[in-house]
């Protein structure tokens, strides 16, 4: 299964996190805007305006009237708690209800703690004060408590930070279990597909009878591979029946042409026309084996006769049914390969392919002076292929020579029928192993790559 923080259900979920997250945030935003900085400027504005009318009274009245007016305004009720202190220009306080002040006046509006002690508890205050110097040196601090305002601040601050991570956090653990639960109805459709490229058409997608989305879309392809099934089972059943058929004429064809050639006596036009006729029908012959045997490997329907095979043996019997052809070409024929090297495979199906790729080794790399087999084991099974040091294939053309009957420009004067890699791949197929083709500097390699376990047949 695909890991879930790779589908794409993780990443929309992720993606609905991180909008709700920024949801989260402007709401929370607009909180604080309405809680902390509408009342914070309210009472900075309250403060400026008291300490411009206290200043005012100072310069009209003196020190005396601006000390009383202060501390009518710290008995007085309702509203915020007021602060102040008033420092003569000689330094001496005349009055206060400050517990302290910065030794210099700041240029703007500064928070004070301002806590204070009553039978044995401890009240907080936070004030926002004015200090200001007035014209003949004497000081006045103005201020109000905003105890609350900072508190209703740092209390939305930490709730922001434990809301955000929560919300990011349920969103990547519902992004996570969405993708899973998603991904297994995927990989059900996955599975099934695979199923029927491997050659079992009676793979179906699994439907657990919720009728939601994917199982709707579980019945429509269901419904898909029934009719592709019964499509293809309905051309195989022709396509059977008629090589059944043809094999019956196809001999008795031969048979005719072969009393054709006898009857031809001393006529030498006549009996090479009927020579000629025998082998074309031979050919034909062998082209419908050959065509028949590559359906049933595809299709699954030629049971596998697995068994304890010794490679290099192998290897070594194809070199020396191989060597004649070779030498009388002016080809090094040579294998390499480390003993002990054992696999499980079906003798006779390798031997086939291995000849397929050696045959055409030997026909069509024109100009080739070495083919080499080789056989290596790998990190997931063994590789088995046939290297020569000819032209190779034409570009584009490595994607093509497994069709059946192709033929590029180059082998078209070269005896054959086009059949001898779609044999090789539908051998491969059946063994779950994989074809390689691989253009080399100079010549080709073509592997057979098989896994440690071949795949149970269908």
């Amino acid at each position: 299964m695909r890991r879930p923080y790779r589908s794409l259900s993780f990443r929309l979920a992720l993606l609905y996190a991180g909008l709700f997250c920024v949801s989260v945030a402007i709401i929370m935003g607009a909180g604080y805007w309405l809680r902390v900085v509408v009342p914070m400027d309210q009472a900075r504005a309250m403060v400026e305006g008291e300490a411009r009318a206290f200043g005012s009274t100072y310069r009209a009245r003196g020190l005396a009237a601006t000390r009383d007016a202060l501390e009518r305004r710290a008995r007085a009720k309702g509203g915020p708690k007021a602060f102040h202190a008033l420092v003569a220009p000689g330094g001496r306080v005349v009055t206060s209800n400050l517990p302290g002040w910065p030794p210099r006046p700041p240029q703007e509006l500064t928070l004070i703690e301002a806590d204070a002690f009553g039978r044995g508890t401890e009240i907080d205050y936070n004030a926002l004060v004015r200090d200001q110097v007035l014209p003949d040196g004497a000081r006045l601090l103005v201020g109000r408590d905003v105890e609350e305002i900072t508190s209703e601040a740092e209390a939305l601050r930490i709730a922001a930070i434990w809301i955000l991570g929560v919300t990011l956090l349920l969103g990547l653990a519902g992004g996570w279990l969405m993708s899973l639960a998603i991904g297994r109805r995927i990989e059900a459709v996955t599975l099934a597909a695979r199923q029927v490229m491997e050659g079992d058409l009676a793979g179906r997608v699994q439907v657990r009878g919720t009728n939601d989305d994917f199982d709707r879309l579980g019945e429509t392809l269901n419904l898909m591979l029934s009719r592709i099934q019964t499509l293809f089972e309905a051309v195989q059943s022709v396509s059977d029946n008629a090589a059944h058929e043809l094999r019956t004429p196809l001999a008795r064809l031969i048979g005719r042409l072969e009393d054709l050639e006898q009857l031809a006596g001393d006529d030498l036009p006549m009996r090479c026309a009927a020579g000629d006729a025998i082998v074309e029908a031979h050919r034909l012959r062998q082209i419908l084996a050959a065509l028949m045997r590559i359906s049933r490997l595809e299709n699954g329907r030629h049971p596998l006769e697995l068994r304890r095979t010794d490679v290099i043996q192998l290897l070594e019997d194809l070199v020396e049914f191989y060597q004649p052809e070779a030498e009388r070409r002016g080809i090094e024929l040579v294998c390499t390969a480390r003993r002990p090297l054992v696999a499980d495979l079906d003798l006779d199906l390798v031997f086939q392919g291995l000849s397929n790729l050696l045959d055409n080794a030997l026909k069509h790399a024109g100009g080739a002076s070495r083919i080499e087999l080789v056989a290596a084991r790998t990190r997931t099974g063994l590789r088995l292929s046939v290297c020569d040091d000819g032209p190779g294939l034409a570009p584009g053309e490595a994607a093509r020579v497994t069709e059946q009957f192709y033929r590029g420009d180059a082998s078209r004067a070269v005896p054959g029928d086009g059949l001898g890699l779609s044999m090789v791949d539908a051998i491969a197929h059946a063994h779950g192993a994989t074809l390689e083709i691989v253009q080399d500097d100079p010549g080709l390699r073509v592997s057979l790559e098989f896994p440690e376990r071949p795949p149970a047949r269908p």
